[in-house]
């Protein structure tokens, strides 16, 4: 407090590390209590790291460990106001070291819950999460039962298991077939698409290697550059606004958009002064 730095407080106390919902409220709730009340820290500036433990390992006292953390987060935001809500990403998957595709898919399900319910920062590796609707459905589906520690037929964590152990198979035997570490991959479907719906795609994927191009074609396709900006770009970022409104994107991934959407407006400035110029220049009115 005397240099106004904010604080991480781990959950942990004299028995360890808490793993169960009590006992990480518990925990925080004491450490809140003697930092805020005795010490008069600014309750704004505690962070708590919850402890995001390994889930899917196989043993059974692991699988709520998801859930746990998600319902510690949604209890301390209300029983300790101000505060903040962190955790580590890569502990929640640490058994499928590896599979990293598995992995960041993972991280996104597990952020789209726990952000829901109160998890405002974490340590991740932001640029690596994929996109929410992204996730093919049927991995989407078994890693939401997975964290949630829910399904109907109570083997969902045993499926995850197998599909993981079947993707290191199939990792290995491209491998050993010289495939190497990495695949080569073909020329991305995208880029097929007609142009508007490419830079759509840049925008909400974040991708700025072919949008200096593909707005050179855009502006080629419509009567004047801003109209541009008023159709695919801001169809695109539109997208970009509804997933990060109902949690489908996190904000690392909007500024990636956002940053696109800046090059493509940068790249048509020229253009739109040049048509305002000419505008002037010849006495017209309405270009703005």
């Amino acid at each position: 407090m005397l240099y106004g730095a904010a604080v991480v407080v781990m959950a942990f106390d004299e028995d360890g590390q808490a793993a169960t919902v009590e006992d990480k409220i518990r925990i925080c709730k004491r450490a809140y209590k003697i930092m805020v009340e005795e010490v008069q820290f600014p309750p704004e500036d505690i962070i708590f790291d919850v402890n995001i433990l390994t889930i899917a390992t196989g043993m059974a006292e692991h699988d709520n460990y998801a859930v746990n953390f998600i319902e510690a987060a949604k209890v301390l935001r209300v029983e300790c106001p101000g505060c903040h809500i962190s955790g580590g990403l890569s502990n929640l998957s640490f058994g499928f070291r590896g599979l990293n595709e598995l992995r960041e898919a993972m991280h996104s399900v597990f952020l789209y819950h726990a952000i829901k319910n109160g998890m405002d920062m974490g340590i991740v590796n932001a640029g690596m999460i994929p996109i929410y609707e992204d996730i093919e459905p049927n991995l989407r589906k078994l890693l939401e039962e997975v964290i949630l520690n829910k399904s109907e037929d109570g083997n969902h964590v045993q499926r995850l298991i197998d599909w993981a152990e079947e993707e290191r198979q199939r990792l290995q035997a491209i491998k050993e077939a010289g495939g190497g570490e990495v695949v080569a991959k073909k020329v991305d479907p995208w880029r097929e698409y007609d142009v508007d719906k490419r830079l759509q795609h840049a925008l909400i994927k974040g991708i700025d290697k072919f949008i200096d191009e593909d707005t050179e074609e855009a502006r080629k396709n419509y009567p004047r550059p801003l109209n541009v900006i008023e159709g695919p770009l801001m169809s695109g970022m539109s997208t970009v606004g509804d997933y990060f409104g109902s949690g489908k994107m996190f904000l690392p991934q909007v500024i990636k958009s956002a940053r696109v959407m800046k090059k493509a407006v940068n790249y048509l400035t020229p253009f739109m002064e040049a048509e305002k110029a000419a505008a002037n220049a010849t006495g017209e009115v309405g270009i703005p």
